[in-house]
């Protein structure tokens, strides 16, 4: 009966520890970030007009000053600061950062936060990784960026190909083929000329 009490108020302790301002901060961003990127999928994405693709840089470009400010001082949060959705808030402002340097500074954090069980997971990890790869001219590591083009997915260079799905394991993602077959459902049916899924 002891062990049950126990159990019950732990989460309450836990809660009550969450900073709800800087928690609110971080979501209202990401929201932010998800609504233009709705805009953008039911616009076409690529066929987009230029305006509403400046429109979603603008707000990458202040998602990341306004994180950037939230940081100054800090390294990263915790999930009992901020609470699991506030980590995947403030990791999708990363993700989808235009500062490819801040996204390679972040990194490193976010991987020992991994370690640390403090929220980040090991797809998002993966996922930052692979893009800062990319966009540094390297191969990815972990297979998540790809391309819908001519109606098949195809994925960006990978280093060591053959032991990807080891790599991907070792994040709790599942093999290549299976993420490939996700991607085919969730794209092959839509208008979707060439679509960049990083």
């Amino acid at each position: 009966m002891r062990i049950l009490y126990l159990l019950l108020i732990i989460p309450c302790y836990v809660s009550a520890e969450i900073n709800l301002d800087l928690q609110s901060q971080l979501l209202e961003m990401a929201k932010v970030d998800q609504e233009i990127r709705k805009e953008l999928g039911e616009s076409g994405w690529h066929k987009s007009s230029k305006a509403l693709q400046e429109k979603a840089l603008l707000i990458d470009e202040r998602n990341t000053q306004q994180l950037k400010s939230i940081l100054n001082g800090r390294s990263w949060f915790t999930e009992a600061e901020v609470g699991k959705e506030g980590i995947n808030s403030a990791w999708l402002i990363v993700q989808h950062s235009p500062d490819i340097d801040f996204q390679e500074k972040m990194l490193p954090l976010l991987e020992q936060s991994y370690l640390n069980r403090e929220g980040v997971t090991g797809q998002e990890v993966a996922l930052l990784t692979d893009r800062v790869r990319i966009d540094k001219g390297q191969k990815q590591l972990y297979g998540t960026q790809a391309n819908w083009s001519d109606g098949a997915i195809v994925f960006k260079p990978i280093e060591n190909p053959e032991t990807v799905d080891e790599r991907r394991a070792e994040m709790g993602m599942p093999p290549l083929e299976f993420y490939k077959k996700l991607l085919e459902e969730m794209y092959g049916l839509k208008d979707h000329p060439d679509i960049d899924l990083n």
